[in-house]
């Protein structure tokens, strides 16, 4: 068997259904690697539904700091078998696949029993820890920085949980290095100290510290997803940083809110995404006309009307060059 290597830049992709905890897999895993000192980056494919379809999410660990995703795929953890049809056109002959095939029939997967040791430790609910555990024993990571990491993240939920991640993220890591040393899987990637003091944000969360840094200091939005982060994160620490916050009624409503803030002075903003920027152009021809300055930050998603809630594309572009009316 030929040794599979993987240096300086690995993409992993979890997928599952909606409902699967792809989310806190990802979670685990992108910030016990931070602190271990990789560069990480994220990127999320969520469908347009709360539960069903097929969800994924991509991490990249590499050497030095990377700000895209790849099309490419070196290890796959597919947490349900429609997962490998909704990927097919991205794996490789050296796409490493660990599944669960207990679960699932896939005949490239490594398989590991995900389900039975999750079982075994209490319920199917640690099966998520697990998995995050056999991604950290193929990298070989310290265990005190894993265990570290999971008290904390778990600590409100009290002491036998916190055990029982802790046994899951353990069992789980023990099967990654079994399976490293089986497969002959070498991956080599530079830890960098420095990167474990790195500020890790979100894209919403850079957004909103932007708007912050600018001066804002007062933002009227309504409700509606990918932008709804921004409005939320400006509520939570809004009291001291010194921003009003208010939830509108309705699109149109901030819009307006937001440019009567401007009128008396504010720096002020206001989220939304594409259906609710459409909701919106006749405020914005209100700006033109008494040439009132106003930021507003368009989480791209398609159209029309409420379009698809959690798929983002170029749609909304030639909606933002051309808002409003007349000149």
């Amino acid at each position: 068997m030929a040794q599979k290597k993987i240096i300086d830049d690995l993409a992993i992709v979890i997928g599952g259904q909606a409902g699967q905890g792809i989310k806190s897999i990802e979670h685990l895993l992108t910030h016990i690697l931070k602190r271990q000192g990789y560069h990480v980056f994220a990127s999320k494919e969520y469908m347009s539904r709360i539960r069903g379809g097929v969800n994924t999410t991509q991490i990249r660990v590499t050497t030095s700091a990377v700000g895209a995703a790849v099309d490419r795929i070196d290890l796959l953890l597919p947490l349900h078998g429609s997962v490998l049809a909704h990927c097919a056109a991205r794996i490789s002959p050296d796409t490493i696949v660990i599944g669960d095939t207990t679960q699932m029939e896939c005949r490239q997967c490594v398989p590991v029993p995900l389900k039975q040791v999750a079982t075994e430790i209490g319920e199917s609910v640690y099966a998520n820890t697990v998995a995050a555990g056999v991604v950290l024993g193929l990298l070989q990571i310290d265990h005190r920085v894993a265990h570290d990491y999971v008290r904390q993240f778990f600590a409100r939920k009290g002491a036998d949980v916190v055990a029982k991640n802790i046994t899951a993220l353990e069992k789980g890591t023990k099967i990654g290095e079994q399976i490293a040393y089986a497969e002959d899987i070498a991956i080599h990637i530079a830890q960098r100290g420095t990167v474990r003091d790195d500020i890790f944000l979100s894209g919403s969360e850079a957004v909103a510290l932007g708007a912050l840094a600018a001066g804002c200091n007062f933002i009227s939005s309504y409700p509606m997803s990918p932008s709804t982060d921004i409005l939320t994160f400006l509520a939570q620490y809004g009291k001291e940083c010194g921003v009003v916050v208010d939830q509108a009624s309705d699109e149109i409503g901030a819009m307006n809110m937001t440019l009567g803030a401007w009128y008396a002075g504010a720096r002020a903003m206001v989220t939304t995404s594409g259906g609710g920027f459409a909701l919106m152009e006749e405020a914005v021809s209100l700006a033109g006309m008494t040439e009132t300055p106003c930021v507003i930050h368009l989480a791209q998603r398609p159209g029309p009307a409420t379009g698809l809630p959690t798929r983002m594309e170029q749609a909304d572009l030639n909606l933002a060059l051309y808002a409003g009316h007349g000149e």
